[in-house]
């Protein structure tokens, strides 16, 4: 099951490959019914996000969309950059300690380990980061 997961936010930037959209984002209590009366309400961050689009010129700055994504893409993204990169360390980690017996080279190795994999993430071919884009839709 694929949950849709969508914020409404405001165009403030429009470029040749990319619209950029202010996400305004509430403290976790902004739904309560005593947001009112309590002094916590009022903590809002506005969040930029830029969102590649094939015609960005057809949004205006100041125009109010929609940003939508569905759980899946979410998980699979937090899966790569979090999860997939914290195994692996770990494995280069535990296994140089119980097979070499050397920490020093355990922790180099590790460090080692984390660059390539963010330049796996970097030269990642553009089929699976499609695959993660948020969509934007306009407010009819």
């Amino acid at each position: 099951m694929s949950c849709e997961i969508k914020h409404t936010g405001t165009v403030v930037a429009v470029d040749s490959k990319a619209v950029t959209v202010r996400v305004e984002q509430y403290a976790a209590c902004a739904g309560c019914s005593s947001q009112a009366s309590c002094g916590l309400s009022s903590e809002k961050k506005d969040r930029l996000i830029a969102v590649k689009h094939p015609q960005p010129t057809l949004f205006v700055v100041g125009e109010k969309v929609h940003l939508v994504s569905t759980q899946n893409k979410i998980y699979t993204a937090v899966l790569i950059a979090y999860v997939l990169p914290l195994i692996g360390l770990m494995a280069v980690v535990i296994g140089c300690v119980t097979w070499l017996n050397n920490e020093t080279l355990a922790a180099l190795l590790g460090l080692v380990f984390c660059g390539f994999y963010a330049l796996i993430l970097y030269f990642l071919p553009k089929k699976w980061t499609n695959k993660l884009q948020i969509e934007i839709t306009k407010i009819v």
